[in-house]
């Protein structure tokens, strides 16, 4: 298609037999690629005449041909409390999910705040390109999304308090992220906070 966008450009082209004959390529191919580039809105008819349109024209410049591909799916494991994407879970988790209480601070109705252009900005902020054979497929447009399952995470959670420095703070371990999970102590001291306080106080007093 590049050739052909620089063939465009350079020379008066009017039927898929003259490119053929220029490029050395069957007249079918041809015609099945005018075709696509027209969908594309890479060319246009001009007076009989193949013209680049002005997306084919900065796609020229570029050396990039945004090719139009077939629609594809993929699963991706949404945190609704995080707001992000988070690793596939392929390992199944444990049995205990439906005694395990939920976490008290997740709101009303953030199951249903993600959209179709958060997705979007999601899956571009992960910025994973796929390339295959020195072409690359890059998420432009999310068409639609449904929900498959929920799963529930074990989180182990710790409330500390160091008396010489006076400090309070949360440690939560992620056992799906195998880490410290920074945005669920934040909520839980954000929230908690001055109830810690006030505990140890009184407790510190009665034990004086």
């Amino acid at each position: 298609m590049k050739m052909m966008l620089h063939t465009f450009e350079q020379a008066e082209i009017r039927r898929a037999a003259n490119l053929s004959e220029l490029l050395l390529v069957e007249e079918l191919f041809i015609e099945d690629l005018l075709k696509k580039m027209k969908r594309m809105d890479l060319i246009k008819l001009e007076n009989q005449i193949y013209r680049l349109t002005l997306r084919g024209l900065n796609q020229l410049k570029e050396g990039i041909i945004a090719e139009e591909m077939d629609e594809e799916s993929t699963t991706v494991s949404y945190s609704v409390t995080h707001d992000e994407l988070w690793p596939e879970i392929s390992a199944s988790l444990s049995e205990t999910n439906g005694d395990l209480p939920a976490f008290r601070y997740t709101k009303q109705g953030d199951s249903e705040k993600i959209t179709e252009a958060r997705l979007l900005q999601m899956l571009e902020e992960k910025e994973e390109v796929i390339e295959e054979d020195s072409f690359q497929t890059v998420v432009s447009v999310v068409t639609s999304f449904t929900e498959q399952k929920v799963e529930h995470i074990p989180c182990i959670e710790f409330q500390l308090y160091n008396k010489e420095k006076e400090i309070f703070f949360a440690r939560v371990w992620n056992t799906l992220l195998q880490r410290w999970d920074e945005q669920l102590e934040k909520e839980i001291e954000e929230n908690e906070m001055v109830e810690w306080r006030e505990k140890w106080k009184t407790e510190d007093e009665v034990a004086k």
